[in-house]
């Protein structure tokens, strides 16, 4: 981050939409599921999410800043999720996804998010900790053993 960011920190992905580039290709694509158009939303009143897929949001030659988010490596931890609180309609042109800080991120720490589980198999990449001195992530918390 080039600022101090606080928590609850809302940022938006956005890009065009259209189809999932082949895996061995350079992709910073999130996929794209639009909300209701009636309700603006991705969930029902119970909560139950809307798999309403439709295509992916490409980030390329947009100036969005997001796509340069780090997936964190096996002992850090991501410091921003996505909301899945999605804008734009299906089939256009152009969409958004957005996104929320979830701690304080002081200047200079990688913004970085769960690109999901598959992401690495799917491009035969070892996941490693993408925290540098200068630049760091944060550290996975370590978990506590529950005695019983």
């Amino acid at each position: 981050a080039r600022y101090d960011l606080p928590p609850k920190y809302k940022i938006a992905f956005w890009g065009n939409r259209g189809p999932c580039k082949n895996c061995s290709e350079e992709d910073r694509a999130i996929s794209y599921y639009p909300p209701d158009r009636h309700t603006g939303k991705n969930k029902d009143a119970d909560g139950t999410i809307r798999t309403n897929y439709n295509g992916v949001l490409n980030p390329g030659g947009t100036g969005d800043l997001i796509q340069f988010a780090a997936c964190p490596g096996p002992g850090e931890r991501q410091n921003m999720r996505s909301t899945f609180q999605y804008w734009g309609v299906r089939n256009g042109k152009i969409g958004g996804l957005e996104f929320v800080t979830l701690d304080s991120i002081p200047k200079n720490t990688q913004l970085c998010h769960w690109y999901g589980p598959g992401w690495w198999s799917a491009r035969g990449v070892k996941r490693k900790d993408v925290g540098t001195k200068r630049y760091p992530v944060p550290k996975r918390l370590k978990q506590r053993k529950v005695h019983g």
